[in-house]
């Protein structure tokens, strides 16, 4: 069978490729039907044709991930049609389950195909099951989906929850039954009416865009590898700068204590005849490098605009490791939260984001004021990053 050929005359996606992205497609095919135990049930006939049309719609889904081949759902059945569970008795068009296998109805998933704009596709709903829960089943997870997703939920977490209370959305209803499946919905309508979606939720769209790593052009065409450029764009919203409000403390680490006892035996074994001795500077050397740990350690950080400055060091250090990032690569954001006399406080808290292709966590030592911190969370919620209070 030319798979190639087959792809073209019938995948609408697979036509709106540029040819190396074509090959890699049609790469990941062939892997995808090898790696895959496919059955037919209920007499149905499992043939290269359907082989392929099946994969395909896993290798759309995760074309532009690293890893893709959610390799916890080992076994694919189809059944010519509907199908009862065995277990819950009910009725099923397609299914995703824990057990490390999925199911579909062959006629269904063709109807899926066959209208490529109504935003229903069952092969594209269930993979989108499979890639969100294949990470959640000890098995490796695509790095840059697994980390950036508590952005992405962030984000959708806004449409979801209007969706909950019945508003109206261009999402299918369906998609507000659970998370999970306002997921598979969110997939669906990124891949079929991408322009619709583009225009009644940009953000979504934008951060669905950044965790698949593909987009749809205005021409039609899709482009792969997008997420860095996207990234940059920095669409963020102004956060007013707080670096006055935040009060940064030492870490209450060993390291200090170490250093200062180094430094008082030093000063003790410089009496009479020791500064001769090698003891006292070995451990005046051992207190700067006891300091030296505790300034990697020290970091501050604020915001400015849409940017976020992060500053490394305490004093001997401080400054020459600073970065400025867009707002946009800021992930999450958690913080404790304690009451001390019955007046709440916030101290340290970490952050995680993304820097030069890859994801960092930083901990921070400061004290905030109980208003100061509502206003920080309301602005980082309003960009959409992910915030987590620890109480």
């Amino acid at each position: 069978m030319d798979i190639p050929s087959f792809l073209n005359n019938t995948n609408p996606y697979f036509q709106k490729l540029k040819s190396s992205d074509k090959a890699k497609f049609h790469d990941r095919v062939e892997k995808f039907i090898d790696r895959k135990s496919i059955t037919g049930r209920q007499n149905f006939l499992v043939t290269q044709e359907v082989r392929v049309t099946l994969a395909a719609a896993a290798v759309q889904l995760t074309l532009g991930l690293d890893t893709w081949d959610l390799d916890y759902f080992s076994q694919i059945l189809i059944y010519p049609s509907e199908y009862q569970n065995p277990q819950t008795r009910q009725m099923h068009k397609g299914e995703t389950n824990m057990g490390g296998f999925m199911c579909f109805s062959w006629i269904d998933f063709l109807r899926g195909n066959k209208t490529p704009d109504d935003k229903i596709n069952l092969g594209l709903h269930e993979f989108g099951h499979a890639l969100r829960f294949s990470g959640m089943q000890g098995h490796e997870p695509d790095y840059f989906f697994d980390n950036y997703f508590k952005r992405w939920l962030a984000c959708a977490s806004r449409e979801y929850t209007k969706m909950r209370k019945g508003y109206a959305s261009i999402l299918r209803k369906y998609g507000a039954v659970n998370i999970n499946e306002f997921f598979s919905v969110v997939v669906e309508t990124f891949f079929e009416n991408p322009q619709e979606f583009k225009t009644n939720l940009p953000e979504l769209y934008h951060h669905t865009s950044i965790l698949l790593n593909q987009t749809t052009a205005i021409d039609g065409s899709i482009v792969l590898n997008c997420r860095e450029s996207l990234m940059k764009l920095n669409i963020s919203k102004d956060i007013k700068e707080n670096r006055a409000l935040l009060k940064y403390v030492l870490p209450n680490s060993g390291a200090i204590y170490a250093a200062l006892l180094f430094v008082i035996f030093g000063c003790f074994s410089l009496l009479g005849d020791g500064y001769k001795h090698p003891p006292a500077y070995i451990l005046f050397i051992l207190a700067g490098l006891c300091w030296l740990h505790l300034e990697r350690k020290y970091t501050r950080v604020y915001f400015k605009g849409k940017n976020l400055i992060i500053e490394k060091g305490f004093f001997l250090t401080k400054n020459p490791h600073s970065k400025t990032l867009p707002i946009s690569q800021l992930i999450s954001f958690y913080a404790n939260y304690y009451e001390l006399d019955n007046t709440p406080k916030i101290e340290g808290c970490n952050i995680v984001f993304y820097y030069e292709g890859d994801f960092y966590e930083e901990n921070l030592y400061f004290e905030l004021s109980q208003p100061h911190f509502d206003q920080l969370c309301d602005a980082l919620i309003a960009n959409y990053v992910h915030v987590h209070i620890v109480r």
